[in-house]
């Protein structure tokens, strides 16, 4: 399902790199390249990434999405636990078009800087997206499956851990 908003809505060329944080709906490479084709984006190379852990963070389902048909993933603060994604380094030209992606635009989502630990034990700044307080729901709400689908194929091609792909699996049984 697509929405009718097409378009390059929100560029920023004359950013610095940086590189995204990515854990949610955008590791899925198809509905990744999807969504760029219908907003006139070239789709960054997912491959490029190198898989990463945001300790001391869980995923929350705590926002409505009308494209998804229901509850998407953000980032919640919980001791002790770790979400897993991609750490993509990216040119600062395509930071309009990851802010775009993430719902910033539209006050879904908002950046925040994090640090992630890479494979080899090394450390990372990068920048995460999470759901602005005012859009969140008060409580966790089961994940569309829809939305879960595309995580999970996500996580399986950015090649995440299979503890992390458990984890996600277990999302879809508890539906």
């Amino acid at each position: 399902m697509s929405l009718p908003v097409v378009g390059k809505a929100h560029e920023a060329s004359a950013a610095q790199p940086f590189t995204w944080f990515v854990y949610g709906s955008s590791l899925d490479p198809e509905a990744f390249a999807a969504w760029a084709r219908d907003h006139g984006y070239a789709p960054p190379d997912l491959g490029q990434g190198r898989p990463a852990a945001l300790p001391g963070f869980r995923l929350a389902f705590d926002v409505v999405s009308r494209f998804w048909g229901g509850a998407v993933a953000s980032l919640t603060e919980a001791e002790g636990e770790t979400v897993e994604g991609l750490a993509l380094a990216l040119p600062g030209a395509a930071r309009g078009m990851v802010e775009h992606k993430e719902g910033v635009i539209s006050g879904l989502y908002a950046p925040q800087e994090v640090t992630l630990r890479l494979a080899d034990g090394t450390e990372a700044r990068a920048v995460a997206f999470r759901a602005a307080p005012e859009r969140r729901l008060p409580r966790d709400a089961p994940p569309s499956p829809a939305y879960l689908d595309a995580v999970i194929r996500g996580a399986r091609a950015a090649g995440l851990s299979a503890a992390w792909l458990r984890t996600l699996e277990a999302l879809r049984a508890a539906r």
